[in-house]
C-alpha cells in the first residue's frame, strides 16, 4: 500500500550485506516509532531472502527490491563486481522510487555510506539526507582521513602501508596512535588487487558521504571509541548506537535477516543449560572455513565438556568430511546446530558464557551490550580492527590464534583459549562495564539517544 501522505516518508538504502541490512532495519523501526512511513530498499536478490525469512511477521514498513545489475547465477559474494554493477543499474530505479512510483512522496533519504553514490538523486530533489556507517567509528574516521595519510606518507595512493611505527600510525598529530588493523582494507586474505580496489571504493564513497549527506551517522557510542569522537577527528560523525530493537513483541520484531531462525528451538535449548555455561558459535554471513578447520572446531567443542549452540549456516563450508556428523552426534545433546539464530536473544540469555565470533561489527556490539566475553576468529577487513578493539583496547576477549598464524588452528589451541576466556574474571568485569555504558548511551540522557532524536527531527524538515 502507499505511504500515508500526512507522515514524513523515509527511504532507506543499505549496502547489500547482512551486516549492513540489520542496523538499517533497526534504524527503520526507530523512524516508524516516531511516526515516519518507511520504504526499505534491498537488492532484488536480498529482498527475496528477507521476505522469505520474515514470513508470518506483521510488517510496518514497505519492503522493495530493485535489480543490482548482476545475472541470477552470478556470485554476489564477489563484492568488487557487485560494487560496479550496482552503480550502473540502480540509480534509474532509485529515481523512480524517489518520484513516488506507487509508494507516495519520499521526504527524506538515508543511505549506507557504501552506497553514497545514491545521494545525488536525493540532493537533486532537495531532500534531507543522511549516510549511515554500519561499522566502527574508527574505521570510518580513517577512511575519511585517508588523504592526510597519503599526504603524510603513511600509506601510498592505493592504500598500502608505507610508514608505520611499531605497527601503528596517527590519523592526526594530536590523536592517539592507531593499530595497523585500522587500515582495514589491507586484510583481504592477501589479495593485493582486491585490497587496492576495496580501498578506492571505500574512500570514494566515504568522501562522497561527507560531501553530500546532511549528517554522517555511525552505529556506535562515544564511550566505546573515545579517541575517535574528539575535536581532532577528521570527520564530524554522529554516534547513534548501539541501535537495538529486538525487545519488541515477536510479531513486530524487525525483519532483515537473510535466513529464518528457529527461535523456539534455540531458546529452549538455552533454557535447559546452567547459567554461564554455553559456548555460542556464530561466524556471520560471509565467513568460509575449510572442512578440516571445522572438524578441529567440532572436536574442541566436544572435548570441552561444555554445552554449545553453533550457527552452522548454509555456505559455511564446502563438502564436509563424513566424520563431522559423527562428531556432532556423539555430543549426547550437549551441542545444538542451527542454520541461523536470533542472535540478540541468544546473547541476552543467562546461559551463554562466551561468544566465538568472526568479529563483525554487529556481532561485536551485540556481545558487548549483552555483557558476553568474546573469542575472536576474524575472517577479513574490519573484523581484524574489531579484534584489536576487543583484545587490546577494551580487553573483553581473546584471540583464538595470534595474528600471524597460518593454516589450521588445532583442537588443543581452541580448547585452551575457551578455558582461558571463560575462566577470566577480569574480562567478565570489563565487558559488564561496557554493557552498562552501552545501555546508558541509548537511554534517558544518553548521548547516542540525544543524537538519534536530533537526527530524526532533522529528517522531518
Amino acid at each position: 500500500m502507499a505511504a500515508d501522505a500526512r507522515a514524513p516518508h523515509a527511504l532507506l538504502l543499505p549496502y547489500p550485506a547482512q551486516g549492513h541490512v540489520i542496523p538499517f532495519m533497526e534504524l527503520a523501526h526507530r523512524l516508524l516509532d516516531r511516526g515516519f512511513a518507511v520504504t526499505f530498499v534491498n537488492t532484488e536478490f536480498n529482498h527475496r531472502s528477507v521476505v522469505a525469512a520474515s514470513a508470518g511477521r506483521r510488517q510496518r514498513l514497505r519492503l522493495v527490491g530493485i535489480a543490482d545489475g548482476m545475472d541470477d547465477g552470478e556470485d554476489r559474494d564477489n563484492l568488487i563486481r557487485l560494487n560496479v554493477t550496482m552503480q550502473e543499474a540502480m540509480p534509474p530505479q532509485l529515481e523512480a522510487l524517489l518520484d513516488g512510483e506507487g509508494l507516495g512522496t519520499v521526504t527524506c533519504v538515508v543511505v549506507d555510506v557504501g552506497m553514497s553514490w545514491a545521494l545525488d538523486a536525493a540532493k537533486r530533489r532537495g531532500l534531507p539526507t543522511a549516510a549511515l556507517w554500519a561499522a566502527s567509528g574508527g574505521v570510518l574516521a580513517v577512511l575519511v582521513g585517508a588523504k592526510n595519510l597519503i599526504r603524510d606518507g603513511v600509506i601510498d595512493d592505493d592504500g598500502a602501508p608505507v610508514k608505520l611505527e611499531n605497527k601503528s600510525f596517527r590519523l592526526a598529530e594530536s590523536m592517539a596512535p592507531m593499530d595497523a588493523t585500522f587500515l582495514a582494507w589491507n586484510y583481504m586474505m592477501g589479495n593485493r588487487d582486491a585490497e587496492r580496489m576495496v580501498f578506492h571504493y571505500l574512500t570514494t564513497t566515504a568522501w562522497a558521504a561527507v560531501a553530500k549527506a546532511d549528517v554522517l551517522l555511525c552505529n556506535t557510542f562515544a564511550e566505546l571509541e573515545p579517541d575517535i569522537f574528539t575535536q581532532h577527528s577528521p570527520a564530524s560523525i554522529l554516534p547513534i548506537g548501539p541501535l537495538r530493537t529486538w525487545q519488541r513483541p515477536a510479531r513486530e520484531a524487525p525483519v532483515g535477516h537473510f535466513w529464518r531462525s528457529d527461535d523456539e528451538a534455540c531458546l529452549s535449548f538455552l533454557d535447559a543449560q546452567p547459567h554461564g555455561s554455553v559456548v555460542y558459535v556464530a561466524f556471520g554471513s560471509l565467513t568460509v572455513m575449510s572442512p578440516l578447520q571445522l572438524q578441529e572446531l567440532a572436536l574442541a567443542l566436544g572435548a570441552s565438556g561444555r554445552p554449545f549452540l553453533w550457527v552452522f549456516r548454509p555456505g559455511l563450508a564446502g563438502k564436509l568430511p563424513p566424520a563431522f556428523a559423527d562428531l556432532l552426534r556423539a555430543q549426547h545433546g550437549r551441542g545444538k546446530l542451527v542454520e541461523w539464530a536470533p542472535q540478540e536473544s541468544v546473547l541476552a540469555h543467562s546461559a551463554v558464557g562466551c561468544f566465538v565470533t568472526h568479529c563483525g561489527w554487529n556481532s561485536t556490539l551485540e556481545g558487548i551490550r549483552n555483557g558476553v566475553p568474546l573469542l575472536c576468529w576474524p575472517y577479513f577487513t574490519d573484523q581484524f580492527t574489531n579484534q584489536t578493539y576487543i583484545c587490546d583496547i577494551w580487553r573483553v576477549g581473546l584471540r583464538v590464534a595470534p595474528m600471524d598464524t597460518e593454516g589450521i588452528v588445532s583442537k588443543e589451541q581452541i580448547m585452551g583459549r575457551l578455558e582461558s576466556l571463560m575462566g577470566d574474571s577480569g574480562v567478565k568485569e570489563r565487558v559488564s562495564k561496557l554493557k552498562e555504558l552501552a545501555e546508558r548511551s541509548m537511554s534517558g540522557d544518553g548521548q547516542s539517544l540525544k543524537n538519534l532524536n536530533a537526527f530524526i527531527e532533522s529528517m522531518r524538515k
